[in-house]
């Protein structure tokens, strides 16, 4: 694999660390970043430069507590997992937490359907563009930014009919626990949408948006494909705003499955 600034600069942090002057650490490898490879007495000589940098990448998750698997200069699923790992501690000071802790078990007290077509239309009615009689529109317990368009303050959303009641449970959770002050600094109040009649990005099967049963937050900082290393969702101090979805039942792509942060649905992934 071509090595990316990110972890080009995390070597260079590492480098810097054993005092070993790779230079500036600014995700470019230069002349300095490759001579401090050459100094690192535990990967091999006769290594190239690409892979001693991620032999340095494996050196730095090890001796902070991770698992990147042996050593051995080759970027696989594990040092993969390592590196967002390493990449979050270096972001929040504090190693991230499992992806399903023993003491916080799934729970489902509103029976939200598992996501497939037949499943979400035996619960939810057929998904429709327009003239869908499911959806309504109601008072949300404080206002939202359009996150396409800032200038535009909202006191409504629409959504279906039976999860109605549970996003208000969650959003009046959200304004007692945080207040509007830390809601607005934490950007909770930036909306990306509810309904919304498509396809799955990539894909040609009904977003669960096309029932309007998910919700997303905050896009523009917790975009698609970011992973906990980038999506400003997955820092600790957004946990609460989470369990209070899970306490509903809510699946959090993003916390089940690392990528899509914005994104909170009512309906069950298969595993």
């Amino acid at each position: 694999m071509d090595p990316t600034p990110q972890i080009i600069r995390i070597a260079q942090r590492y480098l810097t660390l054993k005092k070993l002057n790779p230079g500036a650490i600014d995700g470019i490898a230069g002349k300095k970043t490759y001579a401090a490879l050459d100094k690192l007495n535990e990967l091999p000589k006769s290594w190239k430069a690409e892979r001693k940098l991620v032999g340095a990448i494996q050196l730095y998750a090890q001796e902070q507590g991770f698992d990147p698997g042996p050593v051995d200069g080759l970027w696989g699923q594990r040092t993969q997992t390592a590196f967002d790992e390493l990449t979050y501690m270096l972001l929040y000071g504090q190693q991230p937490e499992p992806w399903r802790p023993e003491d916080r078990e799934p729970v489902n007290p509103n029976n939200w359907p598992i996501q497939t077509q037949t499943t979400l239309e035996a619960f939810y009615g057929i998904a429709k563009p327009t003239g869908n009689k499911n959806l309504v529109t109601f008072n949300i317990p404080y206002p939202v930014l359009l996150a396409w368009d800032t200038s535009k303050e909202i006191t409504k959303i629409t959504a279906h009919i039976k999860v109605k009641d549970s996003v208000l449970r969650v959003l009046n959770k959200v304004h007692d626990y945080y207040g509007l002050t830390e809601i607005k600094r934490l950007r909770l109040n930036y909306f990306g949408g509810c309904f919304n009649y498509r396809a799955i990005r990539g894909g040609s099967s009904l977003s669960t948006h096309s029932w309007g049963v998910a919700l997303d937050f905050d896009p523009i900082n917790n975009q698609l494909q970011w992973g906990r290393d980038k999506a400003t969702f997955a820092r600790p101090e957004y946990n609460k705003w989470w369990d209070f979805w899970e306490e509903e039942g809510r699946v959090s792509l993003g916390r089940e499955r690392n990528y899509d942060w914005m994104h909170v649905q009512a309906a069950k992934l298969f595993s």
